[in-house]
């Protein structure tokens, strides 16, 4: 890649998530020899450096959380007419998704027409292979990686033994949904997805892969007798509904199992929940960068996967990271690569919860030590640098795929003329 400037864009979400995470995500970029500019969309200066940057060459990619700054736009010598930048200057934009792509649909499709999706877990990629079936963009799952690393010599394990467990996780209430439900839909449809949260409950507490879009349809056709093919926009509507539930149904599963252990219940949203005179103390949330002293002092976190199967939710990685001890549900991707670490993982009833936690509480060298074996392995098997590559080639492969100037090597392999075609710079 003879450009090496990768623009990012990054959006606002809960805690500052996205972009703590767009921060971890450039300084592995680094490591390719790649220079991040992080980019704020509201200023105008930044985008008209960002345009600038294209028609000088020096742009090798630009990533994006989801779809922040897919529409920037520059204005065409000789015509005035305004088109979109990535387009005009035929450059790869790396789409970072981190759900389903029934959240936010309209930003997981072809647009910029150089799009490429990144998603981090096959399910996601699955959804969108399925429910957006008319969409033609490079898809790529990418690996997870080592967050917010911290060196082991640097830890201080005596303080960690002397810290809690703590759940960090907003939290939200499933009755509420419930109630969101009736209130805006349709008797008719309010009793329909009444009847699915019912079914789907739980499929998705038992732990395995679980395609939600699937499962949707499927009852779609056993409810209403509807045809698969005619329901694309419902199993959008259905599935975010449903992957809200059932994320609300666990957490707050969680924060009951552990109401009198002596537990930190961290993060917002938990109104529904009283702590009054319980063991565990429920704490304000943190922004992203604040948290690292959760990592670096306290016992361990308590984690749940976001109705995924395949891969480890940010705050693993973060556990990885930081050679931190963590408690999770039950996996597919940590029992097949990561043996010998079933003290780790707890099944989604409140009694396996409670006597999971109940057991770290008790035996904190046994839990600490778990984590700092797992964080060690994790990092052999999973590297920034491999999670880097993994974009840069993707951004590669969306070029050559992508440009009017594909290369020609041998006269018996003629590009086909149904390819996208970027236009040409």
């Amino acid at each position: 890649m003879t450009s090496n400037l990768v623009f990012a864009f990054t959006g606002r979400g809960a805690n500052d998530a996205i972009r703590g995470l767009m921060a971890e995500y450039a300084d592995a970029l680094g490591t390719l020899g790649l220079s991040v500019v992080e980019i704020n969309v509201l200023e105008a200066a930044e985008l008209q450096y960002v345009v600038e940057q294209m028609a000088a060459g020096h742009v090798a990619f630009g990533l994006t959380w989801l779809g922040v700054g897919q529409d920037l736009a520059v204005t065409e010598s000789g015509t005035g007419r305004r088109r979109n930048a990535w387009e005009a200057f035929g450059l790869p934009l790396l789409k970072l998704h981190g759900d389903l792509p029934a959240y936010f649909s309209d930003y997981h499709r072809d647009a910029p027409r150089t799009t490429v999706n990144l998603y981090h877990a096959a399910e996601f990629l699955r959804f969108w292979s399925d429910w957006l079936p008319h969409e033609r963009a490079l898809t790529v799952q990418i690996p997870p990686l080592p967050l917010s690393p911290l060196h082991q010599n640097s830890i201080d394990r005596a303080t960690r033994k002397r810290g809690k467990l703590v759940f960090l996780k907003n939290g939200n209430s499933p009755e509420q949904l419930r109630a969101l439900w009736r209130e805006r839909l349709t008797p008719g449809v309010a009793r329909i997805i009444q009847s699915l949260a019912e079914a789907i409950a739980p499929v998705g507490l038992r732990g395995g892969p679980l395609l939600i879009g699937d499962f949707v349809a499927r009852f779609l056709e056993c409810e209403v007798q509807a045809d698969r093919k005619s329901v694309a926009d419902l199993v959008l509507f259905f599935t975010a509904q449903m992957d809200d539930f059932l994320r609300r149904l666990k957490s707050d599963m969680i924060a009951r199992a552990v109401l009198d252990l002596p537990v930190l219940v961290q993060g917002n949203l938990w109104d529904h929940i009283d702590f009054t005179g319980r063991a565990a103390q429920r704490v304000d949330g943190l922004d992203y960068r604040e948290t690292l002293s959760v990592y670096r002092e306290q016992l361990g976190i308590i984690d749940m996967s976001p109705n995924v199967d395949t891969w480890p939710h940010d705050r693993i990685q973060r556990a990885a990271g930081s050679f931190t001890a963590f408690l999770t549900n039950r996996q597919g991707w940590l029992t097949e690569q990561f043996a010998g670490f079933d003290d780790l993982m707890f099944e989604f009833s409140e009694d396996s919860i409670r006597t999971r936690v109940s057991a770290a509480i008790a035996r904190p060298d046994h839990y600490l030590d778990l984590g700092a074996a797992f964080g060690s392995q994790f990092r052999e098997r999973y590297t920034r640098e491999g999670f880097a590559r993994r974009l840069a080639d993707a951004a590669e492969l969306a070029r050559l795929s992508g440009r009017p100037d594909r290369p020609t090597i041998q006269p018996f392999f003629v590009w086909p003329r149904t390819a996208v075609g970027w236009p040409a710079p």
